[in-house]
Parts: C-alpha cells; sequence; structure tokens
C-alpha cells in the first residue's frame, strides 16, 4: 500500500474541513507546530490554500488555513 505524504494529508483535511486553524491541524495530524508551518507555506505558495485573519469567541486573531477554489476547480469538486 503506498504511503499518503503529508501534503496530501494536509490537502485532504482542509478540503473536507473548508477552513482551519493550525491547533487543529497539529490535533489532527499529529504533527508539530513548525512542520505544520513549513508545509502550509508551501502550500501558500502553490496557491492550494489561502490564509486569512479572524477572531475567535475570546476576540483573539486567529489565522485560518482554506482550500482555494482555484484548487478545488483544478481537482474537479467545484
Amino acid at each position: 500500500m503506498q504511503k499518503v505524504e503529508l501534503y496530501d494529508k494536509l490537502k485532504i483535511y482542509i478540503a473536507r474541513r473548508g477552513c482551519c486553524t493550525l491547533k487543529e491541524i497539529e490535533e489532527a495530524l499529529g504533527i508539530d507546530e513548525g512542520t505544520a508551518l513549513v508545509y502550509l507555506s508551501r502550500l501558500a505558495k502553490k496557491h492550494v490554500i489561502t490564509r486569512k485573519w479572524t477572531r475567535d469567541y475570546q476576540d483573539r486573531k486567529v489565522r485560518l488555513y482554506c482550500i482555494s477554489s482555484g484548487f478545488l476547480k483544478e481537482i474537479g469538486l467545484s
């Protein structure tokens, strides 16, 4: 069986959720913050995901990572 790479796991997880926070990604995939940030930055440079700021329920700034609509069109899901 073929091993799924972290890039693919990230893309699948974010695509299923639509948008998610760094903390959610860390917990779901079992990776540390530094590794997650490196992979997310690379995916953003390739325009697979987009990043935006929002506020949580305690009015703290939180970064959201969202699957890009261009990527969804590319793979035929939009």
